[in-house]
């Protein structure tokens, strides 16, 4: 579950990171506190080998759970067959757990364009949580719900996160206080 990031090097149409080093503590969670256009969302996509580093090296070794800041949700099928899709085997009973811990059961049978932004926020965060990865990578991941959601889900999901190696992305002083350790950038 080790997450290595040494001087990594990542141009856009700019330098995004300029030989950045990163430690992430093993079965901990880490914020990454900064301001929009600082290489946040950077950091993870290269965690999750969607981005290929200029120069340096990252490596996560571990199943990989990535929470995007939009919901990616498949139109045409129902908020548990989302899921479901995640879930290893397909298992109906640890979909529907997932919903059900991110206060989301109720939408089982919708589909994504019959739910609000928040909804499908939930749904979303569920189906991160049915895959079990020993790494998650979690992109502003409570940024469309409202702040009792937000508290109730943050609670259950806590203690499910415990021994996980956790990279949350935030704009959020408040949410970077739940993790072990802040970084900025």
């Amino acid at each position: 579950m080790k997450i290595t990031f040494e001087n990594v090097v990542k141009h856009f149409d700019r330098a995004v990171l300029d030989g950045c080093t990163l430690q992430f503590a093993d079965g901990k969670i880490t914020a990454l506190l900064g301001e929009s256009g600082r290489g946040k969302t950077t950091v993870l996509r290269l965690i999750a080998g969607l981005e290929t580093p200029d120069a340096g090296s990252v490596r996560a070794d571990g199943r990989v759970a990535y929470l995007f800041q939009e919901p990616r949700l498949f139109p045409a099928l129902t908020a548990l067959e989302n899921v479901r899709l995640a879930a290893p085997q397909h298992d109906r009973a640890a979909a529907q757990n997932a919903l059900a811990v991110c206060r989301a059961a109720h939408l089982a049978e919708k589909h994504p364009a019959e739910m609000s932004g928040g909804e499908r926020q939930r749904v979303a965060l569920a189906r991160m949580l049915a895959f079990d990865g020993e790494i998650v990578l979690l992109d502003e991941p409570f940024s469309a719900l409202d702040p009792d959601t937000k508290a109730q889900i943050t609670a259950a999901l806590l203690p499910l996160l415990q021994g996980k190696t956790v990279v949350l992305v935030t704009h959020n002083a408040e949410e970077a206080a739940l993790a072990d350790a802040v970084l900025r950038l």
